[in-house]
């Protein structure tokens, strides 16, 4: 076997291993270790940190949704978890070491809010650090929906969970089944999980899309989105939950019944110290205009045309 041909049988059997993983995940109670005090369990979201093997869950039920709870993985990055505790409002604090830059600690808030949960880091450098570079480190949440009964692929095959995800396209909501989907470049053309593609990247009207190489997880789309939100619609279509942030640098939907939705640090430049990297989950009725509306008043450059 070739190492290319190797490459391409060991991540297939990852991805397989994923799809078992999840079912199990999703079929399980979970043990929450670190919960929130919430103020007002009405009103406000209730946050708890599981943990799925060695990864740091932080689970989200909203009251304003019927059994909804959405899991975050923090972090699909280079990094590892010290620990969390209770924060004020019904907050969890997170705290991760970067591993290339031990003196660096990652500390990521996560805050209730009506209808909403904020996701809001920080670093902090220790006075030993030394000289860093400008660019350290840039926080990948796996946003999941797989311990939502009526958001979640299962039972259904997971290519039903693709036709209810969504981005906003110059044609409104548009759901990922309507975009161009391009086949996973590290599977063959006649693969299940190409036929259609079950994973796949976007990128923004005003941002250059990539070139992949064959043994890439997912190809980028030529559907641009013009906000930067990306989310899904329950199995009745009552309900949507989404991932919204000040302005993605890509947005992905992938394995877990998961969506990525990455911001950079505000500002780009400067101390360390002085940058928030910040994003925020919603959950409400399906209303795409309401969804819009609130975004743009938390994030005031989601909203994007063409430049």
């Amino acid at each position: 076997m070739t190492p290319a041909r190797s490459l391409e049988a060991n991540v297939n059997q990852m991805l397989i291993a994923i799809a078992v993983a999840t079912s199990a995940v999703a079929a399980q109670e979970v043990e929450i270790t670190v919960t929130a005090d919430n103020p007002d369990p009405g009103s406000l979201p209730t946050l708890g940190l599981w943990m799925w093997e060695d990864r740091p869950m932080v689970a989200a039920t909203f009251p304003n949704l019927p059994d909804f709870t959405c899991d975050s993985w923090c972090y699909e990055s280079e990094t590892d978890f010290l620990g969390a505790e209770p924060g004020e409002g019904g907050a969890l604090v997170l705290r991760h070491r970067l591993r290339q830059y031990p003196k660096v600690t990652l500390v990521t808030t996560v805050t209730p809010l009506p209808g909403a949960v904020e996701f809001l880091a920080r670093l902090e450098v220790a006075d030993d650090a030394g000289e860093l570079p400008d660019y350290l480190i840039t926080p990948n949440l796996c946003w999941q929906l797989r311990r939502a009964p009526s958001f979640a692929s299962a039972p259904d095959p997971f290519p039903e969970f693709v036709k209810r995800c969504f981005i906003f396209t110059r044609e409104g909501l548009t759901f990922l089944d309507k975009t161009e989907r391009l086949p996973i470049p590290v599977r063959a053309a006649d693969d299940p999980f190409n036929n259609p593609p079950w994973v796949q990247m976007y990128r923004g009207e005003w941002q250059d899309i990539p070139e992949v190489g064959p043994t890439s997880w997912a190809a980028f789309s030529p559907t641009r989105y013009t906000a930067t939100v990306i989310g899904a619609v329950s199995r009745d279509g009552k309900w949507l939950t989404a991932i919204a942030d000040n302005g993605a640098w890509q947005m992905c939907q992938a394995w877990h019944d998961c969506m990525h939705n990455n911001p950079d640090w505000e500002p780009q430049d400067g101390p360390h110290e002085d940058r928030v990297w910040r994003l925020r989950v919603y959950a409400m009725e399906n209303d795409p205009q309401a969804l819009l509306d609130r975004v743009a008043e938390d994030f005031l450059s989601a909203i994007h045309t063409r430049r």
